[in-house]
């Protein structure tokens, strides 16, 4: 299977990413912050997965539930690798410890579990996509 990276593409991916991204910095700018490592692995993975889907699963005629499956996985490679790389799990493995816990999921000043955090990002990515599509047509 060839790929042909189109200026549409590229396009779509732009606007997914700046969605996500940007959505993400203002959630965590209004709540709890972060750290650049943070937003960088967000930018990479975003830009990514964004990539993989216009190129390679985008046909124009995928169904909106399949672009909300691969939205849920997607939110949830990016909550997990962060997670797996910062705070727990694989890190603690080979016996590097943090010295913080992951942020709290906050929301006008309301304080909720981290795992909010995997919903959110499924949410936004899956509305990236959506507004790229939208805005970008054949």
């Amino acid at each position: 299977m060839k790929i042909k990276i189109t200026n549409e593409i590229i396009y779509k991916v732009i606007i997914a990413v700046a969605v996500f991204w940007l959505a993400d910095f203002v959630m965590h700018f209004t709540g709890v912050g972060e750290t650049n490592y943070y937003y960088a692995l967000k930018f990479v993975n975003s830009f990514l997965l964004a990539f993989i889907w216009f190129a390679v699963f985008d046909d124009g005629h995928i169904k909106t539930h399949k672009r909300a499956i691969y939205s849920f996985i997607g939110g949830t490679w990016i909550s997990f690798t962060y997670l797996i790389s910062s705070y727990s799990g694989l890190v603690q493995f080979f016996g590097i410890y943090a010295l913080s816990t992951p942020p709290p999921f906050v929301i006008f000043g309301i304080f909720l579990h981290p795992f909010f955090w995997w919903i959110y990002h499924s949410l936004v990515f899956w509305l990236g996509l959506e507004i790229a599509r939208k805005v970008i047509k054949k």
